[in-house]
């Protein structure tokens, strides 16, 4: 399936022209899942004598219920996911050849994000948060296609 009027599809789905420009919008949002992902917990950072706002965050992130923390990395991925099929969708080429380079990207990064923390002080990796992480991504893969789908479907009913 090719997309043929980019410039129709909404904004929220696609990224509005061919520039790689675009591509800000996704790394930063990964930067700032790793950063958020990657704070140790409070006992770490008083052991380095780090600034308040680096401790105050960390307490806050640590201080709800883990499995509220679990739950947190479904829409955090999710997020991150969309993001990055919103900007490989921008090119006038083949949806799947995009939708490979998204998928490639976030489970990739899903899963390298939770390795990650094995080099985090008194972090580990855990084998919920990574399901959450490849639940959230798979399923903003999954309805994002079919947006594409079905919007494509309108645009091809209207001509």
């Amino acid at each position: 399936m090719v997309l043929s009027p980019i410039k129709s599809i909404p904004f929220w789905m696609i990224a509005p022209n061919q520039s790689r420009i675009w591509i800000i919008i996704p790394l930063i949002y990964t930067l700032f899942l790793q950063i958020l992902t990657g704070i140790p917990k409070p006992d770490s950072i008083q052991d380095f004598s780090t600034s308040e706002l680096l401790l105050r965050l960390s307490e806050e992130i640590f201080d709800y219920p883990y499995w509220l923390q679990d739950l947190s990395h479904f829409p955090l991925f999710f997020l991150c996911a969309w993001f990055w099929c919103w900007f490989f969708m921008r090119k006038k080429n083949s949806v799947k050849i995009s939708l490979y380079a998204a998928v490639l990207i976030s489970l990739l990064y899903a899963t390298l994000n939770e390795l990650a923390q094995a080099f985090i002080p008194q972090r580990f990796p855990s084998m919920g948060d990574l399901a959450m992480n490849l639940f959230g991504t798979t399923t903003a893969l999954m309805i994002h296609r079919q947006f594409l789908k079905n919007f494509s479907k309108k645009q091809t009913s209207k001509a």
